[in-house]
Parts: structure tokens; C-alpha cells; sequence
């Protein structure tokens, strides 16, 4: 039947807006199975929620957008695709929004000839964006698409609808050859995600031209997916680079391709870097993510940063039971106790002079110890910003996972507030954020308890119960080497350091049953001793109960294993007894020595 519909002859940037809105409101409701068949460049199950959120984004900034000119519509698209991308779809997609701004400068109206020139200026900057570009990828169906267009325009189309359709066609033929390019893909018999997620937003602004109406773009996911991939993702590897690191830079006349040089000097991979002269944003895998925010610095001001752990993230195929536990790096437990449960942690940030770091990722205990003891003016600690927890909740529950947040105590630190905004977002899922009212090995104790309970099998709101009856049982008490580090921190008033000072006496800190830090008591003579913690720590536990046992140490190892010894002497009845070495979070407050000791009751439920 002939399509007697009236052509559309050109785009105003409200009815781009609209169009591009349903696009996106359909990637969100597909981004599960899109986390479901991405396998390159690495299985990590998450180019579905990358694509989605950095697609929100635009969403968020253009929500009211009072913009006229399709030109000035595209400039806010491409800066907001440019601040939320996440991923290496995210941000090749950022760097095609970028491209497509350049081909519409100028334009108030979008006519098909626009469109198809515009399509093919992203395509071109989606290709500049990769480092090593690889055929069979998202950058492959973008162009495959533009060219489509632009024959189209050739001969005579100027229907935006008809040439929609035309494209949209081709992008699909595109996509199903991607197997056939990358072998990867084939073994595993999908087709690239990316390129699905840019088909996927095709699908969804062609149906709100077939139907004029635009679904909810925070929908319920759908429940119809066919065809169970998660086996054959969990055949691959993550490959030889852990941590998907990324990075904003901010600054005049910045060089993309110096910046992509110098980057690709590192020992790294799938390196992708989007954007213009006055914003960029990196994507690279690499093993050690201070690197790449150290060599990022010599060409502008970092404003963003992140690194996920991407072993992590593919051991969530594997991950035992239904719950999943998350915590921020206020928390100290060991390396391997955190491996073991598969506690997943969202860094706290800290900042030496203009510089950021972020908490056991971009800077070591030991490379802050250090640079604490040369700094002149002291370091400042900083909460993950609300974002950082709702990438990890929208990561866990995209595959199938509820989710127990423990956090710092909100007395001591606005850590979990930021966790709890993520958490009340509408898409966020199921996630539960419990407040410790505790911190380092305290924090460290309940969140393994509740990593426990995940594991055993128990059921969210099993584990949320545990938790919440753990809380009031917990206990930590600390004492600092030097306490100057503690009043420089504001965590301890001078007065104290002076009376302490002058009576010989060092005093011994708690989290009281508040979450505020609180005076527990004094040990004679000053510094951090360990046979008086110990001697604290076993006066305060019952003889007949049997406990956990938590000691951080803030580069005073001899002093943790001093006091594990000397409680393990004292007390019979001890579950376990773990060493952490203590974070920057916790040794900006307590300063080099110091000593912690966390303490619970074995959950029977545990036993």
C-alpha cells in the first residue's frame, strides 16, 4: 500500500528533541539485553547500561531546552553526551554527537540534505575517536548508516521520513554483518552491542514517526528478551587490562590527538578520546589508572575521573546468590576478603592541592603515606559524588541483583547521603543503603557479615535484617601515632591534643552508638601502642561470645599484627581475625601509625 502520508521535509529542534527522546527512551528499555551480548572489547556485561545512561544524560540536559535552532539544540547534545558518557559506546557516541554538531553549525531548520551531511560528519569523528578503529563495531554500522543517507540524498530523497527508513534499513543489514568482521562476535554468536544500541535508537525515534508518541524513557525493563546469551559471555576473558578508567579534561585549545598519543604510549587498550578543544573525555583499560590521570594532567584540568575494576565486574556472571553487597573505601578490609565475597567498593576521593585521587585506585596506602608525610598543607578528603554509587547499583541490578549499600557513617561524612541519593533515583532498582553509624574496620566488619549472608543464599531482606541487628553490636576504637594528624583533620578538637599532651596520655577514640566520633578513654604514655589496644578491645567483649575481629592500621603493620597477636592471647573465642592496611579516607584523619580495632559478635546465623 503507497504511503500517502506528507513527506517531512525538515527537523525544527523540538521535533529533533522528540524524535531523539523516543530514541533513547527505547535504548533504556533494551539495555539489558545489550548488557547480555557485549563481548568486545571486553565480556564486562555493561555496554547496555553505559549506552542508556550516557543517553540520559541528554535526556536531563535537554528536558526543558528552550532551544529554536537545530544548531543550538546539537551544541547541548554533544556537551551533555560529552559529561555522561560512560563506556567506550558511550563515549564513541559522544564523540559522533560531537561530529554531527559540526555539520549542522549554522542550520536552524534540518533538511534531509542536513541530516545525511551531519550523519556523515559524526560517522568520520566516531572513526577519529578510536585509537586502534576496528571493523565490525559500532563505528562501522554509524557509517554504514551515514552512507546510506547520503546515496539516498543523491538521488533524490528529500522525505526525512523515507530516508529514515532507508537508513534505518541499512543499519540493521549492517549490524548482522558485524559477526562477520570480528571474530569474537561470531564465536559467540552476537552481534556487536554497540552497534545494536545505536540500531536500538534508530528503532525507537522511527516508531515515534510511525506512531507520533514517546514511551517512558525510565520504563520497566522488558521481560520478553529472547534468547539466553549469559553463557557464551562468561567463554571469555577479560582480557590483560583490569580497570576501565576515564577521565574529563577541561581547558583551552586542548589537542585530541596529542592527548591520544601520549596515551597510547601506555601499556593500555580500547582507548577512545571524544570531544572538542575545550572538553575532552578519555576512555582507556589499563592496569594502573594513576598513569593515565597523571599523563592527562599536562594537558588540561581533570574534572571527572573513574576507574572500574573490570575482573570485578565479569565475576558478577559468577557471583553467588541474589544480593549484592557494595561499600564505599571508608570501609578497610583486606584484598582478599573483599575478592572472596565479591564486595564491591565505590571510592572516596581525596585531593593533595589541586590534585584528585581516588581512594585505593588511583593512589596507593603506600604512595600516600608518603606524599602525606612531604605535603605542607594537609590533604582533603571528599565524597564519591552520587553519581559513582548509582554506576555500581545500575551495574549490579541490570544483571539480576538487589542490592545492600553499606555506608559510612553519615555523622562523620556525607558519603552515604550521596549513596542514598543514587539509590532513590527511579530506574535505580533494588537497593537497600544502610548507614554503619561506624567507619574503617567497623564499617569493614558489617559489610562483611552482610557479603557473608549474600553469599549463604539469603534473601535481600534476610541480609538488609542481619545487617540492621549486626549495627548496634559492632564496635571500633583507635588510637592515633600523632595526634596533630587528627586535629589538622577537625576529627579532634586542639584542646585536646594540649591537655592529652601535657598529662602523658593518649586518648582512645570510638564511634559511639550515634555514628559520632566520640572519647572512649586514654592509655598512658602517648603514641600508638598495641598491648593497650589489645588490653581495650578484650575489656569490651564478652568472655563467652564468639567474635570477629577487624585491626587497620595506617602504615604501622607491625603495630596491627602486634595487636592481633595480643587480643588472639587474650580472648578464646575468636571467629577470625583479619589486618587491613587502612585507607587514604581513614589516614587523612589518623595520620601514619595509627591503630584500629573493629569487633562484633559471630552471627549465629553464620555459624
Amino acid at each position: 500500500m503507497p504511503d500517502n502520508r506528507p513527506a517531512i521535509a525538515y527537523l525544527d529542534a523540538p521535533r529533533l528533541l522528540r524524535a531523539l527522546a523516543a530514541g533513547i527512551a527505547n535504548v533504556f528499555e533494551r539495555r539489558e539485553y545489550l548488557n547480555r551480548i557485549n563481548v568486545f572489547p571486553v565480556p564486562d556485561g555493561d555496554t547496555g547500561t553505559n549506552m542508556a545512561f550516557s543517553f540520559k544524560t541528554i535526556l536531563e540536559a535537554t528536558q526543558s531546552s528552550p532551544d529554536e535552532r537545530v544548531d543550538d539544540l546539537m551544541e547541548h547534545v554533544a556537551d551533555a553526551a560529552l559529561d555522561g558518557a560512560r563506556g567506550n559506546s558511550g563515549a564513541i557516541m559522544a564523540q559522533y554527537f560531537h561530529g554531527f554538531r559540526e555539520g549542522v553549525t549554522g542550520r536552524r531548520l534540518l533538511t534531509a540534505e542536513g541530516f545525511a551531511r551531519a550523519a556523515v560528519a559524526g560517522a568520520e569523528a566516531a572513526w577519529t575517536a578510536m585509537s586502534r578503529p576496528v571493523p565490525g563495531t559500532l563505528p562501522t554500522v554509524l557509517e554504514d548508516f551515514s552512507k546510506e543517507l547520503s546515496e539516498r540524498v543523491a538521488v533524490g530523497v528529500h522525505d526525512i521520513r523515507a530516508l529514515l527508513r532507508f537508513g534505518l534499513e541499512r543499519a540493521r543489514v549492517s549490524l548482522a554483518n558485524t559477526p562477520n568482521q570480528l571474530p569474537v562476535l561470531k564465536q559467540a554468536g552476537v552481534v556487536d552491542a554497540g552497534g545494536q544500541g545505536f540500531v536500538d535508537l534508530l528503532e525507537g525515534i522511527w516508531e515515534f514517526t510511525e506512531s507520533g508518541k514517546i514511551r517512558n524513557a525510565v520504563a520497566v525493563l522488558r521481560t520478553d528478551l529472547q534468547a539466553d546469551l549469559t553463557g557464551a559471555v562468561q567463554d571469555f576473558e577479560v582480557g590483560e587490562h583490569r580497570f576501565c578508567t576515564e577521565c574529563v579534561l577541561e581547558g583551552e585549545h586542548i589537542d585530541r590527538e596529542a592527548v591520544m598519543a601520549r596515551l597510547e604510549q601506555l601499556d593500555a587498550s580500547s582507548l577512545v578520546v571524544a570531544g572538542g578543544q575545550q572538553r575532552v573525555r578519555v576512555h582507556i583499560h589499563v592496569n594502573n589508572p594513576a598513569e593515565v590521570f597523571l599523563a592527562c594532567e599536562a594537558f588540561g584540568t581533570i574534572k571527572q575521573q573513574k576507574a572500574d575494576d573490570m575482573e570485578r565486574q565479569h565475576g558478577l556472571l559468577d557471583h553467588a546468590g541474589e544480593v549484592a553487597v557494595v561499600v564505599d573505601s571508608g570501609a578497610d578490609i583486606p584484598p582478599d576478603e573483599i575478592a572472596r565475597l565479591g564486595i564491591h567498593m565505590v571510592p572516596v576521593r581525596l585531593s593533595f592541592g589541586d590534585r584528585e585521587y581516588l581512594d585505593r585506585v588511583s593512589l596507593s596506602a603506600e604512595e600516600f603515606y608518603r606524599m602525606l608525610g612531604e605535603a605542607e598543607e594537609p590533604p582533603l578528603t571528599s565524597q564519591p559524588p552520587a553519581q559513582d554509587f548509582a554506576r555500581v547499583y545500575s551495574l549490579l541490578t541490570s544483571h539480576g541483583y538487589s542490592v545492600v549499600s553499606v555506608g559510612l557513617s553519615q555523622q562523620l561524612s556525607g558519603t552515604t547521603a550521596a549513596a542514598l541519593q543514587a539509590a532513590g533515583r527511579p530506574d535505580a532498582g533494588d537497593v537497600r543503603v544502610i548507614d554503619s553509624l561506624s567507619a574503617t574496620a567497623g564499617e569493614g566488619l558489617v559489610a562483611t557479615v552482610a557479603a557473608e549472608a549474600a553469599m549463604a543464599g539469603m534473601a535481600v531482606d534476610e541480609v538488609e535484617a542481619l545487617v540492621r541487628e549486626t549495627i548496634p553490636l559492632t564496635r571500633v576504637v583507635g588510637v592515633c601515632d600523632d595526634l596533630s594528624y587528627a586535629v589538622k583533620g577537625g576529627r579532634v578538637p586542639g584542646w585536646v591534643r594540649t591537655i592529652f599532651g601535657l598529662l602523658h596520655l593518649n586518648p582512645v577514640l570510638t564511634a559511639n552508638r550515634d555514628g559520632k566520633m566520640a572519647l572512649a578513654g586514654f592509655h598512658r604514655g602517648m603514641g600508638a601502642d598495641p598491648d593497650r589496644l589489645a588490653r581495650t578491645v578484650v575489656r569490651r567483649m564478652k568472655s563467652d561470645t564468639m567474635y570477629r575481629v577487624l585491626v587497620a592500621h595506617a602504615n604501622n603493620e607491625a603495630g596491627a599484627e602486634a595487636t592481633r597477636h595480643a587480643i588472639l592471647e587474650r580472648h578464646g573465642r575468636i571467629h577470625s581475625c583479619h589486618i587491613a592496611e587502612a585507607g587514604p579516607a581513614l589516614g587523612v584523619h589518623f595520620g601514619p601509625g595509627g591503630l584500629i580495632a573493629g569487633f562484633t559478635p559471630q552471627p549465629g546465623v553464620l555459624s
